[in-house]
């Protein structure tokens, strides 16, 4: 989604074995952006796949997780990654109705 960005990856980012998926940095203001984050997409956890978002800052010129937005659970790993997929193109409204579990305008 967008050119290289240097982000600080907390240690708890890696104990957690989270990975980046996706960066989305504001278009209306490059000091604010999200990560998107997968969780047990390869199945080695006894938990489902997770997407995760997290709010980042830009900090000294660079990004730094600031904190969890939210978190989705999908039954399948694949089931997740075509989430992480529609999700930059989502609507606001569309996410603000996932984020509140309810059915969002599009299919997932």
């Amino acid at each position: 989604m967008n050119s290289q960005i240097q982000l600080i990856v907390p240690k708890w980012f890696v104990q957690d074995e989270l990975h980046i998926i996706e960066t989305i940095v504001s278009k209306t203001s490059a000091d604010t952006g999200i990560v998107i984050a997968g969780e047990n997409f390869d199945a080695t956890k006894r938990c489902h796949p997770t997407v995760r978002l997290y709010m980042i800052q830009l900090l000294d010129d660079q990004y730094e997780i600031t904190k969890e937005l939210d978190a989705f659970q999908f039954d399948t790993a694949e089931e997740a990654k075509q989430f992480c997929a529609k999700l930059p193109e989502m609507t606001a409204i569309d996410l603000v109705m996932l984020m509140n579990k309810e059915e969002p305008v599009f299919s997932i």
